[in-house]
């Protein structure tokens, strides 16, 4: 089985060769009638093929490791494409598997392949692409059981870790985040409010994610003994 390790998973990227909206969709696999959609489009001067390929992500490990599936239960139309400048396609995803038992990830990677008619040359000077696509699986009888480790409140951050014991996936930006010491006024970080500066973080079931906040306020610097709750 083919795997590779990839350090950043979901940063929103921008790509100069290829527009992709969304690059991050979300299935249901109890509601397989309904599926979900992205559009590739072409901005290169060049005509571009691609094959697609689908991986499952791992994140039992520090770093997520990603899994070629030869059959894989996230069914992709079309399997191929080609697109001439400007050109666009719309690309369809549907769950074609048994139901899961917790929420999975899985990483669709558009792959070029070298198009036909093109000279030796080049071929051999064109750089080929990867483009990447994140589809989280996702039923709504699932959650996520979070639990804090690890504080570590010094010099203008505040660092931890969150172990989700549950079956379902969630991410920072759904909770708000109440930090307090004995000897500090509480700090409180709205939902959504780290997201809109940039920042979120995935929790992935039997996964331990790690979170690092910026403590910009005056008085919040080295707290000790501080707790740090996620408030749904």
């Amino acid at each position: 089985m083919r795997w590779c390790l990839v350090a950043y998973l979901f940063m929103s990227l921008s790509c100069f060769a290829i527009e992709v909206t969304p690059m991050v969709l979300t299935l249901d696999p109890t509601m397989t009638s309904q599926p979900a959609y992205s559009t590739v489009r072409n901005t290169l001067n060049r005509d571009l093929a691609f094959e697609i390929e689908v991986y499952e992500v791992d994140f039992s490990k520090k770093l997520p490791q990603f899994h070629y599936l030869d059959e894989p239960p996230i069914w992709v139309f079309p399997p191929t494409i080609y697109l001439t400048k400007n050109e666009q396609q719309r690309i369809q995803f549907r769950w074609n598997g048994n139901t899961p038992k917790t929420d999975k990830t899985y990483q669709v990677t558009l792959v070029e392949q070298v198009v036909s008619g093109q000279t030796s040359e080049v071929s051999q000077l064109t750089m080929l692409l990867n483009v990447n696509m994140i589809v989280h699986v996702h039923q709504q009888a699932f959650e996520a059981n979070l639990v804090v480790e690890n504080i570590n409140c010094l010099e203008k951050q505040c660092s931890f870790d969150v172990r989700n014991f549950g079956d379902g996936a969630s991410r920072l930006s759904e909770y708000e985040i109440i930090i307090s010491s004995k000897d500090k006024p509480q700090l409180t970080f709205d939902k959504q409010q780290l997201k809109a500066l940039g920042y979120d973080v995935f929790f992935a079931p039997s996964a331990i994610s790690h979170v690092s906040i910026p403590i910009l306020k005056e008085g919040h610097v080295d707290l000790t003994s501080p707790t740090v709750i996620l408030k749904k």
